[in-house]
């Protein structure tokens, strides 16, 4: 659905105003003039007749009115009285084709009202000709209303004008809300400050202000959150260090069973991934500005880097042929180690979740793919495995997060993940066209 601003619709209401307003105003006139032309000069047409016929009456000989604006004929048997003049032969055709007693006919180029009324052998022409009385009506009438309607427009104008500028502050607060993108925008950018002006209405100053400590609250948060991760991933790295000696000192003694040499190589690959983790949070911690690289970066070499030491790391029994397929080169302003996060935590779920067949990583101009040869999963598990601590599966270890921060960074560098999971596998393709060079 299309989205209207307030503006949008104030502009719809000044030309609705306008519209109405005009078509109020033509159909008044309208409606005037058929009033007056069919009621009242009727009714004055017939008044003059009752009077003519009133002083006929006292005197035979009394001629029809003949003024500037009233002219009438008298008939008597269809012939003119001797004493009144006869009316012209072209008005006389005209008068002749009158099919009522009160319309218009054309005579000279002029369509004068005509009312006729029979008295006896005798018949009474008057035609009124409006002419000189419109002239009148547009000096009395036609121009006060133009007047009037132009004092309208120009009030609706004004009005349209004052809303406009009360409303200017809010529109241009919604649209400094609206550009803001959370993802790439620091919330500094949003400069709330300037609609503390005094010539600002209350209304917006009161929800800019308001605006404003939310984003102080906000970015307190967020600084809080940030440090709590970064101090955390911190104190992880101790422990981890711990662990990863304490292993390396148990492979140096000779392990002769199987299962001590599947459970410290386990453990090796737990604590990496541990690692990983830890490198990512602490990725996570920073500004999302830090976390894309200012120049671009060969995805190419950076992912042979990753599925050389996944072939070690995840694949040291090559329980799977993990390949990569480079169909073109491929750059982005991303930092090595954050396509590393993004492309090693697929690569991995997809060795982990697979316990044979195939993982093919794929280099395209769009972005990198990773396909695997495991059970598949169904569209809910599809959506729930991007959820923080969430795993549809207990083939391997793990807490649940790489799926979340994967999505969390694709959002970060403007990238989309698409999925496309059957029974036969499933392909994850990180499109990279937003960023690419």
């Amino acid at each position: 659905m299309r989205r209207v601003g307030i503006l949008n619709k104030l502009i719809r209401v000044y030309y609705l105003q306008m519209f109405f307003i005009s078509v109020a105003t033509v159909v008044g006139v309208l409606t005037a003039a058929w009033i007056v032309e069919r009621v009242m000069i009727r009714a004055a047409l017939k008044g003059e007749a009752q009077h003519f016929w009133a002083l006929h009456d006292a005197n035979t000989e009394q001629v029809p009115p003949n003024t500037d604006n009233l002219l009438g004929f008298l008939q008597h048997h269809g012939q003119a009285v001797p004493n009144a003049a006869p009316p012209p032969p072209a008005l006389q055709a005209a008068l002749n084709t009158l099919r009522s007693n009160f319309e218009r006919v054309h005579f000279q180029g002029r369509e004068p009202i005509v009312y006729r009324e029979q008295r006896g052998a005798y018949r009474l022409y008057l035609l009124f000709d409006e002419q000189s009385v419109g002239r009148l009506s547009l000096y009395f009438g036609v121009a006060p209303l133009s007047i009037a309607l132009l004092v309208i427009y120009l009030s609706a104008w004004v009005a349209y004008r004052s809303s406009h500028k009360s409303l200017s502050p809010l529109i241009a607060l919604a649209e400094t809300v609206g550009q803001f993108d959370p993802l790439h925008d620091a919330l500094e950018d949003l400069q709330l400050q300037r609609f503390h002006s005094l010539d600002v209405d209350t209304e917006v100053r009161t929800l800019a202000e308001a605006l404003e400590r939310f984003t102080q609250r906000l970015q307190w948060q967020l600084q809080n959150e940030r440090a709590f991760t970064r101090d955390v991933s911190h104190e992880l790295r101790t422990p981890l260090a711990v662990i990863q000696g304490s292993l390396d000192i148990l492979e140096r003694r000779p392990l002769t069973d199987p299962m001590q040499q599947r459970s410290v190589q386990r453990m090796h690959t737990t604590v990496r991934d541990m690692h990983s983790i830890v490198e990512t949070l602490l990725l996570l911690a920073r500004h999302a500005h830090d976390s894309a690289g200012s120049e671009p970066v060969s995805v190419n070499d950076t992912i042979r880097l990753l599925i050389a030491q996944i072939q070690e790391t995840h694949n040291a029994d090559q329980h799977v042929s993990l390949r990569l397929v480079e169909h073109a080169p491929l750059q982005a302003r991303a930092s090595p180690q954050l396509l590393s996060i993004v492309i090693g935590n697929l690569v991995r779920n997809a060795c982990n979740y697979t316990t044979e067949g195939s993982v093919i990583v794929q280099l395209s101009a769009a972005g990198v793919s990773v396909t695997d040869t495991g059970r598949g999963m169904s569209a809910e598990q599809i959506e729930s495995a991007q959820k923080p601590f969430h795993r549809h599966s207990n083939l391997a270890p793990g807490e649940g997060l790489g799926l979340d921060i994967v999505q969390r960074l694709c959002e970060r560098q403007s990238w989309r993940l698409e999925w496309n999971s059957s029974a036969q596998g499933t392909r994850v393709m990180v499109v990279m066209t937003a960023s690419t060079l």
